[in-house]
């Protein structure tokens, strides 16, 4: 076992750590390059023959599976959620579903994340839950939760937070029926959103679920996105939604919506046959915002699909790129 500590320099130098015993300078064996590679603020953890290994940030060297340490971190300017992740050694989607974030680019200068030792989520125990339906639910390993949480008996109570290595929150995509084309904020309240979040590096998640049957080319800048389901669209990213047109031909792209993600960025989401967004509204990312449908002109193989446009100060931009 592990046991695990946050130590400023001053402390580092004064003293060292003896499992169950006594901390005092005279067991300090560390040599001054060894010292000089921590900072102040590093988590160290003394293995049980007393030997510091660095384990915050993340290094190669170390394994944190089955440390229950989270470490604390403020974002410092021109930090980015990929830079932050890549430095404690864990996905970005990590770092969000734990701080509930809905944009990876929403992060601010100053804003304290919590980081989770290794990959998976949080889990609060529900009423019936037990170790082996919590496993078989996120189709993890009994073994693994109960080692990440210093379980020593698969006994929990309701309300208890666990830690599920490995394990992605479950989405649950709703069953609606086909509707005539409106604007109900209510139903949109009422459908499952999208908790994926972005890959590192990159800006938007895909904005539905579906197959991309026509791409990027001359004549069409933008992703045909078919699924016959008529599935949810959500927000490719958190902004303002500065247009909506329903009921009309819309040029063409039937009822649609347009989404201005800031510093010229935006995308555009045609063809719904239902939209649950309105002028002004400031979506997350992942948020419902309309149906997929056949609205505007569609015709031929395309059939129901979602028309995604992704556009650079007023550029129309490959999508692919962004997510």
């Amino acid at each position: 076992m592990f046991q695990a500590a946050t130590l400023s320099m001053v402390a580092l130098i004064s003293m060292s750590l003896t499992p169950g015993g006594t901390y005092t300078a005279s067991s300090f064996g560390y040599n001054s390059d060894y010292i000089d590679s921590y900072g102040v603020g590093d988590v160290l953890v003394a293995d049980i023959d007393g030997y510091l290994v660095k384990m915050n940030p993340q290094t190669d060297a170390s394994n944190r599976a089955e440390l229950t340490d989270f470490a604390v971190h403020t974002v410092d300017k021109g930090e980015s959620l990929s830079v932050i992740a890549e430095q404690y050694g864990v996905n970005v989607s990590t770092i969000m579903w734990e701080n509930k974030l809905s944009n990876a680019h929403s992060v601010r200068v100053g804003q304290k994340l919590l980081i989770p030792p290794i990959d998976g989520i949080s889990y609060e125990v529900q009423s019936g839950d037990s170790i082996t339906k919590i496993a078989k639910k996120y189709k993890i390993d009994t073994d693994s939760i109960l080692a990440q949480n210093s379980l020593e008996s698969e006994v929990i109570a309701k309300g208890q937070t666990l830690f599920l290595p490995g394990a992605e929150p479950i989405v649950v995509a709703p069953t609606v029926a086909a509707r005539a084309p409106s604007t109900t904020r209510s139903t949109a309240r009422s459908l499952a959103g999208s908790s994926t979040a972005p890959s590192p590096g990159k800006v938007f998640i895909f904005p539905t679920s579906g197959k991309i049957t026509q791409g990027f080319q001359a004549g069409h800048y933008a992703f045909d996105i078919a699924d016959r389901s008529k599935p949810p669209i959500w927000a490719a990213g958190g902004g303002t939604v500065v247009k909506v047109s329903t009921g009309t031909w819309g040029g063409g792209y039937g009822n649609h919506v347009i989404i201005d993600h800031g510093n010229g960025l935006k995308t555009l989401y045609a063809h719904m046959s239902d939209v649950y967004a309105y002028n002004g509204q400031q979506v997350s990312q992942g948020d419902v915002i309309g149906m997929m449908g056949n609205t505007g002109r569609v015709y031929g193989v395309t059939g129901i699909h979602l028309h995604w446009e992704v556009s650079q100060n007023g550029v129309k931009q490959y999508p692919g790129n962004y997510y």
